[in-house]
Formats: C-alpha cells, sequence, structure tokens
C-alpha cells in the first residue's frame, strides 16, 4: 500500500471526526466510528514494518492532520476574539497525535495483544484529563462534550459526567474495530495487514461485546428520560436579557448609563410582582469598579431602584472589578497600585448579586475562577511571571485575573433561594460546576458574552454544553449572553426557551428549584482519575521494558 493512500485512509478519521462536530454537532453519531480509520492504519503500521518502512514516528504523522482537521474546523473562530489563538488548533492536534502516538508505542511494546487496543482508551482519557487541569486548559473538543445535542441519548451522564461520554466513544470505536477487522473484505490479505490467527476472543465475541457497549448506556438514557421525576419545590420566576450590544465597538462606545438603558428598557415589558431574578449576560455593567465601593456605582444603583419597583426581584449581572488585597498581601494575579508601596489588586471577572436594600455588605461576590489560557491568566506564571504582561487584551484588562478560593453560592436574603452564578468559559468544566451543586445550588445561572467569536460554530457549541450540565446536576439552566444564545434549559437538557444570535431579546420562565444530588454531582467523575492513574503506570512500565529489551539486544 502506498502511503498516500494509508494517508487517505487516515484522513477519513479527520473528515468523520469534523462532520460529527461541525456547527451545532447534528451529526454527533458519527464519533462513534470516527477513530476505526485511524486504528486500521495504526494497526498496518505496526504490522508491516520489518524493514523498517516506516519512521518511529509513524503514528504521530499519520494522525497528526486528522487531527489538524478537526481542531482547524472547530475551533479557528477562537482566532476572531485574539488572532494568536489561531495556533491553539495546531497546538491541539499535536496534543492529539502525541497521545496517539504513545498508544501505538505501548501497544507494540506488548506485541500487538487484542488488548493493547484499549491503551487508546487508558491514554486519551488521560489526555483530557490534563486538558481539564493544566495551566493550558482547553477542554473544549473532550469527545463526550459532542453529544450535548442528543440529551435523550446521554442522561447517564448524571452518574459519569461528561468524561463518562468520551469513554464510551472510544469503548465503541474499538469494539466497532475488532469487529470489522475478522472481516476478509476489511483486511484483504494484499493489503498485508498480517493479523495473528489465533483468536483470544470468541466467533461471535466482538460482535456481541459491541452491541452491549453500544445499547446498555442508550437503553439506560431512555429509561432514566421517561422515569425522571423533578422536584415539586419552590419555585422561581427569571427574566433573562440578551441586549446584544457589539463587543467590538457598542459595548466601549456607548457610555454605561446607555448599557443600562438599553437592558431595562429590554425587560420592562416582562417584570411583575412574581419574578425573583433579573439575570443580565457576563458585560452588563460597564463601569471597571472597586468591589468594596460597587454600591456607588452609578449603573448598579440604576438597577436597584429598577427592581424595587416590584416585590421580590433581585439582579445577577457581570462586570469588571478590582479587588484590593490586603496590606502586604500578594498573590499571582496581584497588581501594585500606582502610587502606593506595598498595597496591591486584583483585577478580576465577577458576577454579583445586587441586594435589594443595596447594601454593600448585603452584595454577593462570585469571581470567575475557571479562567481562558492567554486571555485571563498567564500559563505557567509560576516560571513565566516575567511575561505576565503579556497576556492577551480581552474585556479591559491584562495579565491574570484574580479568582475564588472557596465556591459562592448566591442565597438569597428573603426567600432563601440559591443559585449558581457561572461565568462563560467556567460553563464548559462540568467538574467545577457541580462543586456549585454539591453546595446546594438549586438552579445554574450563566452569564456570558460570545459575541467575540462573531457568527461562528462557536457560541452554538458554548449554549449546547449548558445543556450537559443541566442533565449531569439534575438543575434547571437560565443563560444569558449578550449577543446569544439565551435561553431556559430543564434538568432533562431539554431546550425550554432559546433566543437567536445577535437579536435584543428578552425570556421569561418559571423553574422548579431541585435540591437532590445526582451521583456525579456529589461524588464528581470517578472515572477519570484511576483510569489516568493506570495510563500514567502503563506508560512508565512500557518505557521500561522498551529500554530493558534494546539492553538485551545491544547484549
Amino acid at each position: 500500500m502506498t502511503k498516500k493512500r494509508l494517508l487517505a485512509i487516515a484522513m477519513l478519521s479527520g473528515v468523520l471526526l469534523s462532520v460529527a462536530w461541525i456547527g451545532t454537532m447534528a451529526l454527533a453519531p458519527l464519533m462513534l466510528v470516527a477513530f476505526v480509520p485511524l486504528l486500521w492504519v495504526e494497526d498496518y503500521i505496526s504490522h508491516n514494518n520489518e524493514n523498517k518502512e516506516f519512521l518511529s514516528s509513524a503514528a504521530f504523522c499519520y494522525s497528526y492532520l486528522p487531527f489538524l482537521l478537526f481542531t482547524l474546523s472547530n475551533t479557528y473562530w477562537i482566532s476572531m476574539a485574539t488572532p494568536v489563538a489561531i495556533l491553539v488548533p495546531f497546538f491541539e492536534a499535536c496534543l492529539m497525535a502525541l497521545t496517539f502516538h504513545v498508544y501505538h508505542f505501548t501497544k507494540k511494546v506488548s506485541n500487538n495483544s487484542v488488548g493493547s487496543y484499549f491503551f487508546l482508551l487508558l491514554y486519551w482519557i488521560l489526555f483530557e484529563n490534563i486538558q481539564f487541569n493544566w495551566d493550558l486548559n482547553f477542554p473544549w473538543l473532550n469527545l463526550g462534550n459532542s453529544f450535548a445535542n442528543y440529551p435523550f441519548l446521554v442522561q447517564w451522564y448524571s452518574i459519569t459526567g461528561m468524561e463518562g461520554g468520551s469513554i464510551w466513544i472510544l469503548l465503541v470505536n474499538i469494539f466497532v474495530y475488532l469487529w470489522l477487522r475478522k472481516k476478509e473484505k476489511f483486511t484483504p490479505n494484499s493489503l498485508s495487514l498480517n493479523i495473528p490467527e489465533k483468536r483470544l476472543f470468541g466467533k461471535y465475541l466482538e460482535g456481541v461485546c459491541l452491541l452491549v457497549v453500544l445499547l446498555i448506556p442508550i437503553v439506560g438514557s431512555a429509561y432514566m428520560w421517561y422515569s425522571y421525576k423533578e422536584e415539586n419545590t419552590q419555585k422561581a420566576t427569571v427574566v433573562i436579557a440578551q441586549p446584544n450590544l457589539d463587543p467590538y465597538t457598542e459595548q466601549y462606545e456607548l457610555s454605561p448609563y446607555e448599557v443600562t438603558q438599553r437592558t431595562l428598557n429590554l425587560i420592562s415589558p416582562y417584570m411583575d410582582d412574581e419574578v425573583d431574578y433579573v439575570l443580565m449576560p457576563e458585560s452588563a455593567i460597564q463601569e471597571y469598579a472597586w468591589e468594596d465601593h460597587l454600591d456607588k456605582v452609578p449603573s448598579i444603583e440604576e438597577l436597584n431602584k429598577f427592581v424595587n419597583r416590584w416585590k421580590k426581584a433581585e439582579v445577577v449581572a457581570g462586570l469588571s472589578s478590582k479587588r484590593k488585597l490586603a496590606q502586604g498581601e500578594k498573590t499571582p494575579a496581584a497588581r501594585k497600585i500606582r502610587g502606593s508601596i506595598d498595597e496591591y489588586y486584583e483585577a478580576c471577572n465577577i458576577s454579583v448579586d445586587i441586594p435589594r436594600s443595596g447594601l454593600i455588605e448585603d452584595f454577593q461576590i462570585h469571581h470567575k475562577s475557571v479562567l481562558t489560557a492567554g486571555v485571563e491568566k498567564m500559563p505557567f506564571s509560576k516560571y513565566l511571571s516575567f511575561m505576565e504582561k503579556l497576556a492577551l487584551d480581552m474585556g479591559g484588562t491584562v495579565g491574570s485575573l484574580g479568582v475564588d478560593k472557596d465556591m459562592v453560592i448566591f442565597t438569597s436574603k428573603t426567600s432563601g433561594k440559591k443559585i449558581a452564578p457561572i461565568i462563560c468559559y467556567e460553563s464548559a468544566d462540568g467538574n467545577y460546576i457541580r462543586k456549585f451543586t454539591k453546595e446546594g445550588a438549586q438552579a445554574l445561572f450563566v452569564m456570558t458574552n460570545d459575541g467575540w467569536w462573531g457568527d461562528t460554530p462557536g457560541y452554538k457549541q458554548h449554549f449546547s454544553f449548558a445543556r450537559l450540565r443541566a442533565i449531569e446536576n439534575r438543575r434547571y439552566v437560565a443563560r444569558s449572553a449578550n449577543t446569544g444564545i439565551s435561553g431556559f434549559i430543564s434538568p432533562r437538557g431539554e431546550i425550554l426557551q432559546r433566543g437567536k444570535y445577535w437579536e435584543e431579546k428578552a425570556l421569561k420562565q418559571t423553574i422548579a428549584l431541585q435540591s437532590k444530588l445526582t451521583f456525579f454531582a456529589a461524588n464528581g467523575d470517578i472515572l477519570t482519575r484511576p483510569i489516568s492513574f493506570i495510563a500514567g503506570l502503563l506508560l512508565a512500565y512500557s518505557v521500561i521494558i522498551r529500554k530493558t529489551k534494546k539492553q538485551e539486544k545491544q547484549k
């Protein structure tokens, strides 16, 4: 087989991955077979390299272009916010190809046994775990996210979280390949795949395993969908604002007063004495304010006067703030107060619950704590502190932002209702969001400003991720996006209402506040860590075995 043909087969994986994800992820089921061509190519390389026809890096090289097609077609829009971010798809594809290469390396060490195909699952989950937890966190393309618009199929995310979906996708791909590779047409002798004839699996076992792995989650999800009953407890009536301010022009050209009035004019027709919350987007308040003087901010005073015209309404909104640190305190995000000797502050992206009393001691503040690398935090600042000021400008601040040390739940002073104030990128991290629920949040309020990306798949996918957060936590989601998509989502991931992109819109919905914890909310992702640990041990073992074999050959 020519190398061009081999690359063409590998690129089929890139096409399947891209088509499954692109736009609204409408063809997500293709993910269940997207890795099969790459598994075939890797097998061919492993079994046809006796004459050193392929480089030791062949698995990396043949998988990089398919993964680049996947990452570039689905995250190119990041560069609309900051041009240098066009490097992200190339870097992400490199990490994916490296993961695939490590799988190839370990599979060779194990002499290409049938069980070695499952090493891909171990290493891929390790890779996705790293994506959540290191300074270059970018879990956007984690495989389990792809089924965000198929809530009927993934109700079991309330047990496993989104990473359970990644495991499911990889398992199905592996069993599809194991089943197909027994077919003569799939592995003809003319292509010299040279798969050992000895069967470790029975004649039909691969097909049976495939059906079990494929159908049990689907059947279980269907049962959970129809049997789910929400708690009929407290209700909350929420009005959402989508002011539709162009983040590159209007948002900063209009005065803070004009921005506030535009929002108030939008929501006024929906207000009455039954409204509990008015939810505004991430950048609803345009003053860059000190947190200990929020009660003196003109826009906040105007909002407070507005909601006090009704019986119980509270405002939850987003803004940029400055948090003064204690004398001499210096955090990784600290900036020196101009003219001071030993005083520092942090720039922050916050959501705030504006109290009806208007008193500063009654304000509740959540600081965005899942930050976007390069935009809101300097990656590896401990080692690259001299580059802190080179962090990209987006939203009026540069350098790393201040974060919360503990989870902050907004609790109504009058009714005791508890909501999770989630800001933008935080909603992509399911394990972070479930901590709000564990701390008592009864509904999830998402504030974001997705207009930076223009009319691209980015804002559509971001909205879809909120459906997964609803399922994982069995909580209603209210989502206010400056330019769209705003909406309400049920605990089953159903879209109850949604606005359109790039339109002024207000929505109103009464939601039921839920208190029961899902298994995932209570325990977190119990699969990823042990799998990652096993993957780490397996890699270390493979390196040792490979080194030992080399030493034996030299002797």
